[in-house]
């Protein structure tokens, strides 16, 4: 959202922004209710979705952690849960899937690439997909679930 303002305001200097290029805003304010409904759950239930995906990742492939001690994977691994989930859950709320690769996810991946758990985190970003869904409306699973999706395919 914040993006698109800006570049509304750029692309409109000196003129009237057409009907059609305010079109995002009035969408906007049309999900904002659900977009911070759904951000609020998501802050709320974070540790618990956290907890819930982890311990079904570790259940699934015990050895996922083995390049290093368990505990350190687990750790590190629920540390990124729950980077992820913050920021997919900003991203929610200002409207911007730009914001995930430019501020993290490009970031991340690149860890994920060094340590060879691409494979596991694809699998893991559709397991929080479906975690996070437990705790949010359909209406409010739909604005989260393309972000989501977005981060299973960059880091899968």
């Amino acid at each position: 959202m914040l993006k698109q303002l800006a570049r509304l305001s750029n692309e409109t200097e000196g003129r009237y922004a057409s009907s059609a290029e305010l079109q995002f805003i009035k969408d906007y304010i049309d999900s904002v209710d659900t977009r911070i409904s759904a951000y609020n759950k998501i802050q709320l239930a974070a540790t618990e979705i956290v907890d819930k995906v982890a311990e079904i990742r570790s259940q699934a492939e015990p050895e996922l952690f083995a390049k290093v001690s368990q505990v350190e994977g687990v750790a590190a691994c629920r540390r990124d849960f729950t980077n992820i989930l913050r920021h997919s859950a900003a991203a929610l709320l200002f409207d911007d899937r730009d914001r995930m690769p430019e501020n993290f996810l490009l970031w991340y991946k690149t860890i994920v690439r060094t340590f060879n758990y691409d494979r596991a985190a694809g699998v893991t970003y559709k397991l929080i997909q479906d975690v996070a869904q437990e705790y949010l409306t359909p209406e409010e699973s739909a604005l989260f679930n393309p972000i989501l999706q977005l981060n299973q395919v960059v880091l899968g």
